[in-house]
């Protein structure tokens, strides 16, 4: 591949890391001060920022990469690929479904060894909720239909885009298939505040993507992971917003769930990335998307 026909060798991880920054920051205090002027319809403070920011800084970045990115171009139609035409749905609804159970079992185990030495920073984020009840927001109903957009429908798009589109080519280009596989996953990983879970989660999507060649792929794979956990935590809140319970005391005594999910989920998660796991020579999808459209 010649560097005239490849976007990845000028695209720098850190422009792109500098720009998502720029982007939050400005945003943040341009919200701020609207705020502060009483400009805004709502509060500077209140939870329907959350979503609105994100929509705002992820859809932003997505823009800013294509925009920066013009010596070459990235071409969309590379980067996406073709849809397959004869896709397992469902045997991608049961891979993602076990991604699910791996990254909550995960979750549950390293929160609890987490609790430990941190138990007040656990509590706080097991209270946390994509369903706020109307004491919480000005605007509730709008602030969870934000909130299931951003999750079921933005972040699959703009982080699929952002990790498995544009780093893993700029690392795979720099330092190969495998060593970017692992480090867009780990820093997916932490972004996301579940290490080890999200970490196996990022593997598989950049396996789906390398397999299928399509983005598409793992864009949809994503938007069903987070339409369940967003299943799961509506069906939650529900159903203890009249009870009184120790958060931390109640995720400590189920302990056994981590281990279970784990069990149940690890052997298929992991024989899917044993038998997708790519040789160190396996191209890239926008290179072989961009091939096979030449005709080469």
């Amino acid at each position: 591949m010649a560097t005239s026909e490849n976007p990845f060798i000028a695209l720098k991880a850190r422009l792109v890391m500098a720009v998502f920054f720029g982007i939050s920051i400005g945003l943040a205090l341009m919200l701020g001060v609207l705020g502060g002027l009483g400009l805004l319809p709502i509060q500077a403070n209140d939870p329907i920022i959350a979503p609105i920011l994100y929509i705002l800084v992820f859809s932003g970045l997505c823009l800013a990469i294509m925009a920066v990115s013009r010596h070459p171009a990235i071409d969309l139609a590379n980067l996406l690929g073709p849809l397959p035409r004869q896709l397992a749905w469902l045997q991608l609804l049961w891979l993602v479904v076990g991604v699910f159970l791996f990254s909550l079992g995960a979750f549950q185990l390293s929160y609890l060894a987490l609790s430990v030495v941190a138990p007040n920073l656990v509590e706080t984020t097991l209270q946390q909720s994509l369903v706020l009840s109307a004491d919480k927001a000005a605007l509730p109903e709008l602030y969870n239909m934000l909130m299931i957009v951003s999750v079921v429908i933005v972040a699959p798009i703009t982080e699929e885009f952002i990790f498995r589109g544009v780093l893993l080519h700029r690392w795979g280009v720099k330092w190969g298939i495998r060593p970017a596989i692992l480090m867009t996953s780990v820093l997916f990983g932490l972004l996301h505040s579940n290490l080890v879970g999200l970490f196996v989660f990022g593997v598989v999507m950049s396996l789906l993507y390398l397999s299928t060649r399509s983005l598409l792929v793992p864009m949809a794979a994503h938007a069903m992971n987070n339409a369940i956990a967003s299943g799961i935590d509506a069906l939650t809140a529900q159903a203890t917003t009249d009870a009184t319970i120790d958060t931390l005391i109640e995720f400590q005594a189920n302990w056994w769930l981590g281990v279970a999910c784990l069990l149940v989920s690890a052997p298929w998660v992991l024989r899917y990335v044993f038998y997708h796991w790519p040789d160190a020579h396996t191209q890239l999808p926008y290179f072989a998307n961009q091939a096979q459209r030449k005709g080469v």
